[in-house]
């Protein structure tokens, strides 16, 4: 996924309404003239642009960066309410954005913006950045399968991984999320060689919540679920006994009130 492009020129950001909008030019190359947003590999004349944006996102506090994709969705979401086609997703009251279907079928309004997705992992490999004007040095590209997207990837390149996250070209890792910036539909070849394409993705990192960190959750819940249940136990036991006592004492001072004379 990373070219090796070198005198790649240097992008600097240009002054934005927040620290997470990006430079438009920037994006402005990642759109192929015969075909928009849909284009194979890192073209050379979009290099400079990816190199741009992923630097930018790798200086950005990470729940700043998630912060403003909270902010897009909800932006989407109330335009999505009103149209048919997403009617059926929101049938539960419960049901997460279709965040892949409406990026899927609204790429054009998610160019540049942030976004946030989770699910599992099936590839996730390093690279040499290549000659950039950003000092990056190694990428990683993931692919990141996610709810209600019919087993199509998302391709998600980033600067840096959580520490023990398993690596190869055929994995299963759960528990995966990402947030980054839409920067194009990524153009690739499946097993059978039938033309495929991807929303690719800009991120500073990947979340991962491994399974023995999940599991030390899970078991201090417990222990604080058990915990709680027992002191619990103890204090409504404690409140019976006194309730209990108290109810005896004021019978006892019934009778011991009682004067000879009133029997």
């Amino acid at each position: 996924m990373a070219p090796l492009f070198a005198d790649q020129p240097v992008l600097a950001a240009k002054s934005a309404g927040t620290p997470t909008d990006l430079d438009p030019s920037w994006l402005e190359s990642a759109r192929h003239p015969q075909t928009g947003l849909l284009s194979r590999s890192i073209r050379p004349e979009e290099a400079a642009g990816y190199f741009a944006i992923l630097n930018h996102a790798r200086q950005l506090p990470l729940a700043e960066l998630k912060s403003a994709a909270d902010t897009f969705q909800q932006e989407r979401l109330k335009v999505i309410r009103r149209d048919p086609d997403f009617q059926f997703y929101f049938r539960k009251p419960d049901a997460d954005f279709p965040t892949f279907a409406d990026l899927h079928r609204n790429s054009e309004a998610y160019h540049g913006r942030l976004v946030t997705l989770r699910g599992h992992l099936r590839r996730l490999v390093s690279s040499p950045a290549g000659e950039n004007a950003h000092g990056l040095q190694q990428l990683h590209e993931a692919w990141l399968y996610v709810d209600g997207a019919q087993q199509n990837p998302v391709v998600v390149v980033c600067t840096e991984l959580p520490p023990n996250i398993p690596t190869g070209s055929d994995i299963l890792v759960d528990l995966v999320s990402a947030t980054g910036y839409f920067f194009k539909r990524y153009g690739y070849e499946d097993r059978s060689g039938k033309p495929r394409f991807a929303p690719l993705v800009l991120a500073q990192r990947l979340v991962w919540q491994s399974r023995s960190a999940r599991s030390e959750w899970l078991s201090k819940g417990k222990m604080f679920g058990i915990t709680l249940g027992i002191g619990t136990l103890v204090c409504v036991w404690v409140w019976l006994v006194s309730r209990s006592s108290r109810k005896a004492g004021v019978v006892g001072t019934d009778y011991e009130s009682q004067s000879p004379e009133s029997t």
